[in-house]
């Protein structure tokens, strides 16, 4: 497995996470396996990598271990759309590393909206911290949407979103809120939860079980 060393500056970093993932969208042989290499590899060799092309990177391997449950928001889908809800923190790096990728037998899209509201339709939504005290209100919007939600913000999975970024030691780990997941149909596969720094079942504030 070919890692990011401190050597390898960011771009080069991104061009082998875009070869690998290509590599597993398009050939139908070990993708599990070999989806579970990178991201564990991405979870432990950033290095010279920004933040932000950590979470992008994170942000597309995402899509190839989730489940969606057949319903018609997720049937009527005529592509893998990223969505990044309210301020833009990762420029292009997303866009670059989506090209011209399928997720889903889907091709990807990465769609830039200023609200939750306009949300429903995306595969994953991103939720910008800088969306501050709206998270709570961006999350209810898409409660029960079969979107997978994810989110730097402070307390996002205890809030009810179902992955957080989080900065330990200098490296970009993520959190996964089963409870979310399962409330929206979706489902991870165990290979994701294996790489997580934590797995809780957690009912959002003000929300019954």
């Amino acid at each position: 497995m070919t890692s990011c060393r401190s050597n390898t500056d960011a771009s080069g970093c991104l061009s082998v996470w875009q070869s690998l993932g290509a590599g597993v969208s398009k050939s139908g042989r070990n993708v599990p396996i070999i989806a579970f290499c990178m991201i564990a590899t991405l979870a432990f060799s950033q290095n010279r990598m920004s933040e932000y092309a950590v979470k992008a990177a994170y942000l597309f391997n995402f899509g190839k271990f989730v489940r969606f449950a057949p319903s018609d928001a997720a049937n009527n889908r005529q592509s893998f759309d990223i969505c990044i809800v309210g301020e833009d923190p990762l420029g292009h790096t997303l866009d670059e590393l989506t090209a011209n990728e399928r997720l889903d037998s889907k091709p990807v899209r990465v769609v830039r909206m200023k609200a939750a509201a306009e949300a429903h339709g995306c595969a994953i939504a991103y939720i910008s911290s800088a969306e501050g005290g709206r998270v709570e209100a961006d999350l209810d919007e898409l409660r029960g949407q079969p979107v997978l939600t994810v989110s730097d913000s402070l307390n996002f999975v205890q809030h009810g979103g179902m992955i957080q970024f989080l900065t330990i030691e200098n490296h970009v780990r993520f959190a996964v809120n089963l409870d979310a997941v399962r409330d929206s149909k979706l489902s991870l596969s165990s290979e994701l939860l294996r790489v997580a720094t934590s797995v809780t079942a957690e009912k959002p504030t003000g929300v019954r079980p």
